[in-house]
């Protein structure tokens, strides 16, 4: 008989302030964790953070929306998901946050996620294409990490040098990807990624999660991964439970950032409002493997 193991994840988490563009994350990093740090360990970090510091970010009020727009959008969300399907979505939030966010708003999101990530994108109800409005003042959204594998490979390289440590670096983000469950090796993503064994099926990923749950397990997406391959199962599991650690900022949704600011206006909140609460952008998982056979 095989022997049975057990997988144990630890995780370290440290008060960070918000990475405003042109932050040198990695430094702040080593700065936190760098006596906490030991060879083996998980650096797990939040893309949509990476993207802001790296400045990938987009002014959405650039977009100018047509007629054409608007019914695209009014047709998916309005209709397709918020009525047709909405038996898809947990919470009943969601399917408000559809109905009532303005159609021009809708439309906007839209054409920017058409123009990144293609119809697969488009056809899904939120963050589309990994796009993201949530912890952005104004009408800033933080765009997918075009080569997230390399930032994932230069950020551990980097901690290597600052500490002579080797660790294993993982982006992350808050967009679900479902494994099925008679695969272990194979997951559905509904954005970009970069990690093997991850399929990005955009919006028919996020049908096929919501409406099966019996059929499929859900987790945060891996965006890019840099060190000792240590499975895809392994992957999730650390993305998951690091995923609680890091959190979400000002609220998982601009929505819910406007509660959480006292705002009632996009226009209201500024750069100096991202501050107004503690981020934990970067964390760290102590891994540990032990037989219980």
């Amino acid at each position: 008989m095989l022997p049975r193991y057990r997988l144990s994840v630890k995780v370290l988490r440290k008060k960070f302030g918000y990475w405003y563009p042109g932050t040198d994350f990695r430094e702040d990093i080593v700065r936190k964790y760098g006596r906490h740090i030991d060879n083996g360990d998980f650096l797990v970090i939040s893309e949509k953070a990476i993207s802001t510091a790296l400045g990938h970010i987009y002014d959405e009020s650039r977009i100018d929306v047509d007629h054409l727009s608007e019914l695209m959008a009014l047709a998916v969300d309005r209709v397709l998901w918020a009525r047709l399907l909405k038996f898809v979505f947990k919470k009943r939030e969601t399917i408000e946050l559809l109905r009532n966010t303005p159609i021009q708003a809708l439309a906007v999101h839209k054409k920017l996620a058409l123009r990144i990530g293609g119809i697969k994108h488009f056809i899904k109800p939120l963050s589309e294409a990994g796009i993201d409005a949530s912890n952005l003042p104004y009408k800033y959204v933080s765009l997918p990490l075009p080569s997230a594998n390399s930032i994932a490979r230069s950020t551990r390289l980097y901690i290597f040098k600052r500490l002579g440590k080797l660790v294993n670096v993982l982006i992350i983000d808050s967009d679900k990807t479902f494994r099925p469950r008679s695969l272990k090796n194979v997951a559905f993503a509904t954005r970009p990624s970069e990690v093997r064994g991850v399929v990005d099926l955009g919006g028919i990923a996020y049908l096929m999660g919501r409406a099966m749950p019996s059929l499929f397990t859900a987790f945060p997406t891996p965006v890019g991964y840099s060190g000792v391959w240590v499975g895809l199962p392994t992957i999730l599991r650390i993305a998951k439970t690091c995923e609680r650690y890091i959190g979400f900022g000002l609220g998982r949704n601009a929505l819910e950032m406007l509660e959480t600011l006292n705002k009632e206006s996009f226009s209201e909140v500024g750069w100096c409002d991202m501050d107004r609460v503690y981020h934990y952008p970067a964390v760290v998982a102590k891994v540990r493997v032990a037989s219980i056979s």
